[in-house]
């Protein structure tokens, strides 16, 4: 199946190396965002050819510079954040099933692993294909959060300003700011003290309920404690 409007198909074939040129090498792309074409062994153009489709290359591991680096590359990191949230959401939607399924037109890692890609991703990316793909899902996607109720319960309301009435969601990273910790959802610019309120909040429960099991358990030692002595008299 192939994207509207992009040349990019996650079929792949028409886009692996050939056999008669020289092929991109993936630790020269991975490095300095190289693909130009150079000879290899036959072993080697064979192993790429059928690794070409397979996401094994995390960028952020091997070299994560190459997000500022490269505009493209980071704008498609954004897009694969985007809709990572989105589809983690219409997951527990049922009237995003239609929609939900529409995400398998693109491979299943684009959306669900933030940072693999397969060569053929990563060819995609530099000729341009890639991202208009995956803005296409998030266009569709952000228009049925604001048209969905279900959806839209499950936005967040920012506690530093709690304003009601402007509901605020994960995949809007332009407006929003997600707590690594407890996954809360924040407005950017009400977020500059560092620190989560709901962190905090979750904080002084577990140490609360610590503090009621401490004092729960030395309360039961002091009452066996005489009972044990009478007995041992």
């Amino acid at each position: 199946m192939q994207c509207r409007g992009s040349g990019w198909s996650p079929n792949f074939g028409s886009l692996s190396p050939s056999p008669l040129t020289g092929q991109p090498w993936a630790v020269y792309i991975l490095r300095k965002w190289d693909f130009g074409k150079y000879y290899v062994s036959n072993f080697s153009r064979d192993l790429l050819s059928k690794i070409w489709s397979d996401p094994l290359f995390s960028v952020q591991d091997l070299n994560a510079p190459l997000y500022r680096k490269v505009k493209a590359l980071n704008q498609v990191r954004l897009l694969r954040i985007q809709l990572f949230h989105l589809k983690n959401m219409f997951k527990t939607c049922r009237l995003a099933k239609e929609l939900l399924d529409s995400f398998d037109t693109v491979p299943g890692h684009l959306t669900e692993d933030l940072h693999l890609y397969s060569l053929n991703d990563l060819t995609a990316t530099k000729k341009g294909e890639l991202a208009p793909c995956l803005l296409e899902l998030l266009k569709a996607g952000t228009l049925h959060v604001e048209r969905c109720m279900l959806c839209q319960a499950k936005g967040f309301i920012c506690e530093f300003c709690q304003k009601e009435d402007d509901v605020i969601f994960p995949f809007e990273l332009n407006k929003c700011r997600t707590c690594e910790e407890c996954k809360a959802c924040y407005h950017k610019c009400c977020f500059k003290s560092g620190c989560c309120p709901r962190c905090e909040r979750l904080q002084a429960r577990r140490e609360l309920l610590a503090r009621q099991s401490m004092e729960s358990y030395l309360s039961d030692y002091e009452d066996e404690a005489p009972q044990e002595v009478a007995a041992a008299t």
